[in-house]
């Protein structure tokens, strides 16, 4: 029962003993505990600073890499677009280019084909030319081969020129 009535002995010599051990802890225990207590604050503090630096330095460094992107696509679609235009300039320059030997190609046929034709049309006449020669020459032998026709032929010649 003593325990739940304390005496005044028992409550001095507690106070005292309290007192004395917070003077000793105040002044050997509390500064270290205060300035491990401090340091630890720093510590968290310093760590908090870096981390938002880091984060920070992660937000610039996503928004270099999302520009370089960007710029990528850009300079990837300009360098498309050129090649796409080159492509174009390079068919039409081989149309253009395919449609002058066209035209040259049909001029030149037409020529050829109208110094064919002349060279035909020379050797048809050359030939008809020939073939009425001997035509004529083997009639003109049938008719002369005989005697009345040779006169007559001869009279017909002197009297056209007489007259």
């Amino acid at each position: 029962m003593t325990l739940i009535t304390p005496d005044f002995g028992i409550i001095f010599w507690q106070t005292t003993t309290f007192l004395v051990v917070l003077l000793v802890l105040s002044k050997f225990a509390w500064r270290p505990i205060l300035e491990v207590v401090k340091a630890r604050e720093d510590a968290v503090a310093h760590a908090i600073d870096t981390i938002t630096e880091a984060q920070t330095c992660m937000k610039q460094v996503e928004d270099d890499r999302a520009r370089l992107i960007g710029e990528a696509e850009l300079e990837r679609a300009r360098i498309i677009d050129a090649a796409l235009a080159t492509q174009r300039e390079i068919i039409d320059q081989a149309h253009q280019e395919g449609l002058a030997v066209k035209e040259q190609l049909v001029t030149q046929a037409k020529l050829e084909i109208t110094r064919e034709e002349a060279r035909a049309l020379e050797t048809v006449k050359a030939h008809v030319g020939s073939l009425v020669v001997q035509v004529a020459e083997k009639l003109l032998v049938k008719e002369l081969s005989q005697d009345a026709s040779q006169w007559e032929l001869i009279e017909q010649f002197t009297g056209k020129r007489s007259t």
